[in-house]
């Protein structure tokens, strides 16, 4: 041990997950700080937009997927809402489907400059890999193995974070433009959202409003109804039973055989071929890194 080493008992796992790549993510690590004698405050931000903790934090982790070359909108809310602290270590970890590439290499930054502005020591950040859930996926048994691998690279993160070490990336410049210019996303969100509408299908459950995590959808009528405030986080489309929703416009981000993150880890419990070789392709290339680190 050295005399950066942290030593804390709890630690606090701030997430939004919109699929449930991020909050997998969150759970394994959970799972692995019990293991090691370290309690694990998780706090789910789309349920709750400020911290509420009496206490601050002894170690904050910053869990969020990545939109449009920056972390979720929501996830940027809830640090601007923290209250001031004095110097507290923390971490940030993105999650996306392409890995730690260009123009993802800077979707870190605005988050760090608010904790950091919220009296945060950021110490350390990463890129995780979740089976993609926009527009493309790599190939089927890549996204098994990035399901079996998450323990392992859970445990390497958790154990570079407390050795105390300052691990943060260097972006690229050219990715700090993309990574301002992604707020754009939002307007496009907000398009995307309004023209979502529900077929035939439809069977008036009301599941989406209820799972939304921006209260963006209101049941009218017996259907679904939505407004201006998404976040194109595609949970209500792939969540929905009985695949009656869709969007109007930009709908090649929505994968035509849909996303369901549970049912692929089960499978990758069992057909999951540990020496399948990719077939190449420069667009899964940081995913292929990934996997190989």
């Amino acid at each position: 041990m050295n005399d950066r080493t942290l030593a804390v008992k709890t630690v606090t796992l701030a997430y939004f997950s919109g699929t449930g790549g991020t909050k997998a993510i969150v759970s394994c690590f959970k799972t692995q700080f019990l293991k090691s004698g370290i309690h694990a405050n998780v706090i789910d931000i789309s349920c709750c937009n400020t911290y509420h903790e009496e206490k601050a934090p002894e170690l904050l982790i910053i869990f969020s997927p990545v939109y449009a070359f920056r972390l979720a909108s929501i996830v940027e809310q809830w640090i601007k809402n923290l209250p001031q602290a004095q110097n507290i270590p923390a971490a940030v970890i993105s999650v996306s489907g392409g890995g730690e590439t260009s123009p993802n290499t800077a979707c870190r930054v605005p988050c760090k400059r608010l904790l950091v502005k919220k009296g945060y020591h950021v110490i350390y950040e990463k890129m995780f890999v979740m089976p993609s859930n926009y527009a493309s996926q790599a190939e089927y048994q890549i996204n098994l193995q990035l399901l079996n691998v998450i323990p392992l690279k859970v445990t390497q993160a958790i154990t570079e974070i407390l050795s105390g070490k300052i691990s943060l990336t260097k972006p690229r410049a050219l990715d700090r433009f993309f990574a301002f210019i992604g707020k754009a996303e939002h307007f496009g969100a907000k398009i995307f959202g309004l023209t979502i509408h529900a077929s035939k299908e439809c069977t008036q459950c009301g599941l989406c409003a209820r799972k939304c995590p921006t209260n963006n959808i209101r049941i009218q009528n017996g259907l679904p109804k939505f407004g201006s405030n998404c976040m194109w986080c595609l949970k209500c489309i792939y969540d929905c039973p009985h695949r009656a929703l869709s969007p109007g416009v930009f709908k090649f981000s929505v994968l035509k055989d849909g996303y369901n993150l549970t049912e692929m880890s089960v499978q990758a419990k069992t057909q999951c071929d540990a020496e399948y070789k990719p077939s190449g392709g420069l667009l899964w290339q940081g995913v292929i890194d990934y996997l190989k680190e």
